[in-house]
This record gives structure tokens, C-alpha cells and sequence, in this order.
């Protein structure tokens, strides 16, 4: 048991006193007595009905939280009274520069209107009559695997996380309780998914397990935002909409645009964080940049292993054949540049336009580029 009251309270007498009171109907009533502003909070909208932002009212609201927040270490929500005594949680996270973003409100409510069931949401019965040719269902199985590792680090990431933000950021924990929820059913429809190719599960990635680990291991939330929400999870919503197009079945397209677009609202939090950031703690951007030197040296390990690299080649060229390997390759290296292209695009809108020139990670793209054209 890692905590003891200082108090046991069936042998304290004030609070057996207290008790045995109310219980004879002998009500205290002093928490009615506590000053309170009395809100009014009503949907501006009627037809999306009370949001967060409806709530965002004095006394209560986000927009006036200050930078550090030190009057509350506890569990008590933003805006109530708070009586001496309160136990300090010792919460890591409690500068609001360090986890908000724009807009984060929203993307809360927008996941919450957007949950879908993977038991129920995705054709099984249409699956199960597709017959997969074996190098097409192997390496489909493959990539299947490699997705349900990304999501199980993905799922525990933000989870790992809640427990240590300060309580005052509460539209940030929701946020991130609804992300869980989200990668949780990511990983569940790919696990399902390679099951149901016949081939199962295939051989996990030596090089993205480290990858993978690189994440869970971030020194604070801001970093591990970082490179999980905008890093990982931006160049991961551009494999899906190319996992979309090389899928085999359209059964299969539907599920990745289900995945899809709880992905896209993950990269958006991330990138309205880090826009937050560079508009209210500019000093941070060098340690920024030092952080991305490190995660995307883990992109050549995951993004480029053999685990991941070789089935998309052979799925985006629909076989073994010589002539299919070369479609497979230019279409796999698309992929690629359009992954990283995006990747400092996003950088770019978020305030940080010079990574491209600073980052080994474009370079490497070049150098593939080059090799590409030797095969023509």
C-alpha cells in the first residue's frame, strides 16, 4: 500500500461525532455558506449543444489560467473552493505552456462525436470471403503487426501521462483520455485484422521496438508530446492514407480511414502545442530542436526497417515479380517523400520553418531520392 491516512477515522472521535450528527439530520451546511461566483453557462450553439468553450466563463475558464499553477496540487477542479489541508498530488506537469494547445477544447469534442466500434464498424463478413494471394497476405499480416506495435506504445504514452498533469488542466486530460481510447481501438482493429488475413501476427521490429521505447521514455510531457503527437503520429497519418491506397480490399480502405481520422486530431493537438509553445515560451525552441535531433535519428530505424519497409514495397507493387519490386519501390519512395515533405511542413506552420535546413533526416531523403533514379 504506497499511502496511510494519518488518521483512522472509525476510532477518531470528531468524525464519529460528525457522522453519528448527520445521520439524526444535524446538517453542518457550511460548504453551502462558501462564496461562489454564480456562472452562466449556456450552448451558444443549441445544435452542438454545451462545450467546453461554453464553460471557458470568470472563475472557471481556461483562457485565464495562468502559466504556473500553483494554488492547486490536488484533484480539486478548476474553480472550486478548497479547504486547508488538501494533499499535495506532486503532480510533474503544471505550466500550462508545457501541455495546452489551441483549440484543444474542440478536438475534445470532436473526438467524443466521432467514437466508432471496431467490432461493429468494420465489414468482417466482407473480410473473411477475401482470398489474399500468400505474398500479398504475409506481407499485409506484416504491416498489420508493425501497426499494432505502434499503437499499443501509442496507447500507453498518453496514459502514462494523465496521472501526472496538474488537475487544473482539465480540457488537456480529457483530451488525452479520449487519445487513449482512440490508439486503445487502433491497436484492437489491426490486431483483429491480422488474424483475420489467416497468417496472424508476423515478426515484430527489433528497430522500431527501440523507436518505440524512445517515446515512453521522454524526459517531460512537452517532449513526448513532441515526438508522439506530431513526429510519430504525423508521418503515421501519412502511412495510413498510403496504406489506404495499397490496400487490398475496400473493406480494408474503410479501415483506415476510420483510423484515419482520429490520427489526423491527434497531429492537430500536436501541432496547435507546439504553435502554443512558440508563442508563449520561445526560449524552449533550442531545446526543441535538440529533442528532434535525437527522435528523428529513431525514424531511420523504425521508418526504414526491413519489418516495415519490405511488405509495403510488396503490397504497394501487388507481388514478387521483378517488375512489381521496381513499382513497389518507386511507390514506397513516394510514400516516403511525401512523408517527410510533410513532416517540415508541419514544423514549418507550427513555428519552426528551419528544421528542413537543420535536420539529417531530410538529407537522407535526398540521398534516396538519387538511388531511386539509378533505377530508371
Amino acid at each position: 500500500m504506497s499511502y496511510l491516512s494519518t488518521t483512522d477515522f472509525a476510532d477518531d472521535p470528531a468524525f464519529v461525532d460528525r457522522f453519528t450528527r448527520n445521520m439524526r439530520g444535524d446538517l453542518d451546511l457550511s460548504w453551502m455558506k462558501v462564496e461562489r461566483e454564480r456562472p452562466t453557462c449556456r450552448p451558444l450553439n443549441e445544435r452542438r449543444g454545451l462545450t467546453f468553450r461554453d464553460l471557458d466563463v470568470d472563475g472557471y475558464g481556461f483562457t485565464e489560467m495562468p502559466e504556473l499553477i500553483r494554488g492547486n496540487r490536488s484533484f480539486a477542479p478548476r474553480g472550486a473552493a478548497m479547504p486547508d489541508g488538501l494533499p499535495d498530488l506532486q503532480a510533474d506537469v503544471n505550466r500550462k505552456s508545457d501541455v495546452w494547445a489551441y483549440n484543444v477544447e474542440g478536438y475534445y469534442e470532436e473526438a467524443m462525436s466521432r467514437q466508432w466500434n471496431t467490432t461493429t464498424d468494420i465489414p468482417w463478413a466482407d473480410l473473411d470471403r477475401a482470398e489474399l494471394p500468400e505474398e500479398i497476405g504475409k506481407a499485409y499480416a506484416q504491416l498489420l503487426t508493425f501497426l499494432t506495435e505502434v499503437e499499443m506504445i501509442a496507447t500507453d504514452v498518453p496514459a502514462k501521462w494523465m496521472g501526472r498533469l496538474n488537475a487544473d488542466f482539465f480540457e488537456v486530460k480529457n483530451f488525452i483520455a479520449t487519445q487513449a481510447m482512440d490508439e486503445a481501438r487502433h491497436a484492437e482493429v489491426f490486431r483483429k485484422r491480422a488474424l483475420t488475413t489467416g497468417y496472424g501476427l508476423m515478426r515484430a521490429s527489433l528497430h522500431n521496438e527501440h523507436n518505440l521505447k524512445f517515446l515512453r521514455d521522454a524526459d517531460s510531457f512537452a517532449e513526448s508530446s513532441l515526438t508522439l503527437h506530431l513526429q510519430a503520429e504525423g508521418m503515421v497519418l501519412t502511412l495510413f492514407r498510403f496504406s489506404e491506397y495499397i490496400a487490398p480490399t475496400e473493406a480494408d480502405k474503410k479501415l483506415f480511414r476510420l483510423v484515419m481520422q482520429d490520427e489526423a486530431r491527434h497531429v492537430g493537438y500536436g501541432m496547435q502545442h507546439l504553435k502554443w509553445v512558440m508563442d508563449n515560451a520561445p526560449d524552449k525552441r533550442e531545446t526543441i530542436h535538440r529533442h528532434l535531433d535525437e527522435a528523428e535519428n529513431f525514424v531511420f530505424g523504425a521508418g526504414y526497417a526491413t519489418e516495415v519497409l519490405e511488405p509495403f514495397i510488396i503490397l504497394a507493387g501487388k507481388g514478387l515479380k521483378k517488375e512489381n519490386i521496381e513499382q513497389g519501390v518507386r511507390i514506397t519512395n513516394a510514400f516516403q517523400l511525401k512523408q517527410t515533405e510533410e513532416y517540415f511542413e508541419r514544423l514549418a506552420k507550427c513555428g519552426l520553418p528551419e528544421r528542413r535546413e537543420r535536420s539529417r533526416l531530410w538529407k537522407f531523403v535526398e540521398l534516396n531520392r538519387q538511388a531511386v533514379a539509378n533505377l530508371s
